[in-house]
C-alpha cells in the first residue's frame, strides 16, 4: 500500500475514533448528570436537566458529523475537480497540438490589408488610405479593427491596429504644423515616441509585434510564438515560418483564445 493511502487510512481511522469516543463520552457524562439529578431531587428536576443537556448536546453532536463529513466529502470534491481541471487542460491543449494552424488560420486572399507600392516603405503610405482601409466592413458585418501592411513582395511587414492608429493620429494632431491625414504619409507619425516592450516609437510596435509560424504548425506552436513576443496579437503564417516570406494566412488573438476554450 502506497505512503499515501496508509495516511489517508490513518487519518480516516483517527477521525473516526474520535467521533465515536467523544460522542460515548458525551453519552456517559450526560447520563451521569441525569442519574445525579434523579438522586439530588425529583422527577421534575430530572426532566429539567435532562432537556438542558439534550439542547446542549444534539447541536454538538451535529456540527462534529457535519465537520467530519464535510472534510472528507470536500476532500473528494477538491479532487474530482482538480482532476477534472487537469483533464480539461490536457484535452485543449492535445486540440491545440494536433489543429493545424492552416485550417484555422483567415487565408490572404480574404484578409483586409494595406500594401506598400513596389519600391516604396511603409513610411510612405497616405493617412488617408489607412482611414479608407480602417471604414471598411469585415466579413463579420462590422468595420475592421486590425489593418496587416504587406510589402509588394506579399510579405507582411507590420500590423495596424485600430487603437493604435487613433493614438497616432492624436499625437500627430500636437505637431507643428498638425499631422494633416488628409494629405501626409505615416512619414510623420511612425516615428513620434511610443513607449512599449517593443521599443520608443510607434514604427517599433507596428513593425515587432507580429509572430511568424509556418504553414504545417499547429495552433499550439502559434500560441507559443504569440505569447514569446511581447504584446504580441496577431500571427502571420507562411511557407516557412520566416517573416520575409509571402503571408499565407494570418490568425489573431481572439481566433487563438476562442479555439482554447472547450
Amino acid at each position: 500500500m502506497a505512503a499515501g493511502d496508509d495516511d489517508a487510512t490513518y487519518r480516516a481511522r483517527l477521525g473516526s475514533y474520535l467521533v465515536i469516543g467523544s460522542s460515548i463520552g458525551v453519552l456517559f457524562l450526560s447520563i451521569a448528570i441525569i442519574v445525579a439529578a434523579g438522586v439530588g431531587g425529583g422527577a421534575k428536576d430530572v426532566k429539567d436537566t435532562a432537556q438542558i443537556i439534550l439542547t446542549a448536546v444534539l447541536p454538538l453532536l451535529g456540527t462534529w458529523v457535519g465537520t467530519v463529513l464535510a472534510f472528507y466529502y470536500s476532500k473528494d470534491n477538491f479532487e474530482a475537480a482538480s482532476k477534472g481541471t487537469l483533464d480539461l487542460v490536457r484535452s485543449i491543449s492535445q486540440r491545440l497540438s494536433t489543429t493545424r494552424v492552416a485550417d484555422q488560420m483567415m487565408r490572404a486572399g480574404t484578409i483586409i490589408k494595406i500594401q506598400v507600392p513596389a519600391g516604396k516603405q511603409v513610411v510612405d503610405l497616405f493617412a488617408k488610405d489607412v482611414e479608407a482601409l480602417f471604414g471598411t466592413v469585415g466579413a463579420n458585418g462590422q468595420k475592421i479593427s486590425r489593418l496587416p501592411i504587406v510589402a509588394s513582395d506579399g510579405a507582411c511587414v507590420g500590423f495596424l491596429h485600430r487603437g493604435l492608429w487613433l493614438e497616432m493620429l492624436v499625437s500627430g494632431a500636437k505637431l507643428t504644423p498638425p499631422f494633416n491625414d488628409a494629405t501626409d504619409t505615416l512619414a510623420k507619425l511612425l516615428p513620434l515616441s511610443c513607449q512599449s516592450r517593443l521599443g520608443s516609437t510607434f514604427a517599433d510596435f507596428v513593425t515587432n509585434s507580429v509572430a511568424y509560424v509556418a504553414e504545417a504548425a499547429s495552433l499550439a506552436d502559434a500560441k507559443a510564438a504569440m505569447e514569446a513576443k511581447p504584446q504580441c496579437q496577431d500571427v502571420v503564417v507562411t511557407a516557412t515560418g520566416k517573416s520575409d516570406a509571402p503571408m499565407l494566412g494570418w490568425i489573431s488573438n481572439v481566433d487563438i483564445s476562442r479555439l482554447s476554450v472547450a
